[in-house]
């Protein structure tokens, strides 16, 4: 797989576009299949405002959701009028989108004269690590925050060649500042980019101070959308989702970089809730990440200026991609878990680049077409069979719990959607979420209602009991209370 491309016909260019975006589409073609997952009833099934004629107007106009990704909104706002309860037809636009976001990052790697950017391109196409954020319709904000930071990126470029004073640079310059600010209105993950444009400007040529200066308006569309998106969280949910200091942040967010780099390299046991991380700034072990990080990151920039340099960039790509996963700000989803693969959709980029750099020039790696083609079918195979993983919420928590015995939040999700005639399952699925997370109210509540269903009515109070201490000013824990007091009495 060389990179002949790079002086290829628009005729050769065509067969090889259309060849990523059938393996894209083969690789994920159990997800047309599946159906609704976690959260999608919260962000599509469930969302009146995605059912409502005024919905449209109101993402972008109003303080109704949980965060401020209008442009995401919208798209499902449209999808639903196309397909409604049908996931199939949105399980296909996260796939086309996949495969468009793939083209796109071909052509930009294209553009920076990568060597091996149609390879990367492959890889990203069809890499497992992705598969959570195509074949789970919810993540759709991702795809669509993949496909305008790609873009804004390629007319950042294409303003860079174009030569100064001529009207369509600045042209080119205003439209890939307004697909960044459609992006950050997609997801906010994407604030690193005015930090890429420049990681980009430097890899062909010394930073200057006009160069800065460009990229001043990227940095404050960042700034702004990203306190808007953090007061949106804070103002919907008010919840505090980890009790973490600094130290103990920082040695976290010096382990993130390794774990998503091992994800990467060996994609194995992929899992939906990866297994909670207990950092300890008294424990070693927990400051060799960070240790690590610092010992790579001076090596390679020691030698920036012979060997290291392809390395660098790649790797410093890599960390900012992370920075907004990294946990020094929260997310609603940390409180299950710090790391999910989803976290890694543009960071992953950094990695397979610079793999695919040091395929084309050292081509003894892989000698042939035919070792390349064997790392496309591997992944390929491995991201079909991940896919089966988002066939339904069951399927996809019963996976997380044969790969993850300790996720809590799966177990209380399994017993809350047992069938009825099987009350003891889902008693004991309860009674696992409450032993692994003994300060869970909502596995508490859902355990102590199971039991009085099985007539174990001092049980079920003892339960609610415990939530009340947990919650104390829960009108919902007070009433469940009151609920088997008088259940007692009565009986």
């Amino acid at each position: 797989m060389s990179e002949r491309e790079q002086s290829s016909s628009r005729t050769g260019i065509a067969p090889a576009a259309a060849l990523l975006c059938a393996l894209a589409a083969v690789a994920y073609l159990p997800a047309l299949k599946n159906g609704f997952v976690w959260d999608d009833d919260l962000l599509l099934t469930q969302n009146s405002l995605v059912k409502s004629a005024s919905g449209l107007w109101r993402f972008w106009f109003s303080g109704r959701q949980a965060d401020y990704w209008p442009v995401t909104y919208s798209a499902l706002w449209v999808q639903w009028r196309l397909w409604g309860m049908h996931p199939m037809g949105y399980h296909a636009v996260n796939v086309s989108l996949h495969a468009a976001n793939s083209l796109l990052l071909w052509a930009v790697l294209r553009r920076i004269r990568l060597p091996g950017s149609y390879l990367a391109a492959l890889i990203y196409a069809v890499h497992p690590l992705n598969v959570e954020s195509v074949a789970w319709i919810s993540e759709l904000k991702n795809l669509m925050a993949m496909l305008f930071y790609l873009s804004s990126i390629w007319f950042y470029l294409g303003s860079e060649d174009e030569p100064p004073g001529t009207g369509r640079d600045w042209r080119l310059y205003r439209l890939s500042l307004l697909a960044f600010a459609l992006a950050m209105l997609s997801k906010g993950s994407v604030a690193i980019l005015p930090l890429v444009l420049l990681g980009i400007v430097a890899w062909h040529r010394r930073v200057r101070g006009t160069d800065v200066a460009r990229a001043i308006p990227f940095f404050a569309v960042a700034a702004a959308l990203s306190l808007v998106d953090v007061w949106f969280q804070r103002h919907g949910t008010g919840q505090v989702f980890r009790n973490a200091g600094f130290a103990g942040r920082l040695l976290a967010a010096a382990a993130v970089p390794w774990f998503y780099l091992g994800k990467v390299a060996w994609p194995a046991n992929l899992t939906f809730v990866y297994p909670e991380w207990h950092v300890s700034a008294g424990n070693p072990l927990w400051w060799t990440p960070l240790i690590a990080t610092a010992g790579l990151t001076a090596i390679l920039w020691n030698y920036r200026r012979t060997w290291s340099r392809p390395a660098l960039f790649a790797w410093g790509y890599f960390c900012v991609a992370l920075v907004p996963a990294m946990g020094f700000t929260d997310v609603y989803f940390m409180k299950y878990s710090l790391v999910a693969d989803r976290y890694a959709e543009i960071a992953i980029i950094g990695a397979i680049s610079f793999a695919a750099f040091w395929v084309a020039r050292v081509k003894a790696v892989l000698p042939s077409r035919t070792g390349a083609a064997a790392l496309i079918a591997i992944l390929g195979l491995l991201t079909w069979r991940q896919c089966a993983m988002y066939r339904d919420a069951r399927t996809l928590f019963l996976a997380t719990i044969e790969r993850n015995p300790g996720c809590w939040m799966a177990c209380n999700y399994l017993g809350a959607t047992e069938p009825q005639a099987r009350l003891a399952d889902s008693i004991a699925w309860f009674e696992k979420a409450v032993q692994i997370k003994p300060d869970y109210p909502e596995a508490r509540d859902n355990l102590g209602v199971a039991l009085v269903r099985a007539g174990r009515l001092t049980e079920a109070r003892a339960q609610f009991e415990a939530e009340a201490r947990l919650e104390p000013e829960s009108p919902r824990a007070r009433a469940n209370l009151e609920w088997v007091r008088r259940l007692q009495h009565e009986f």
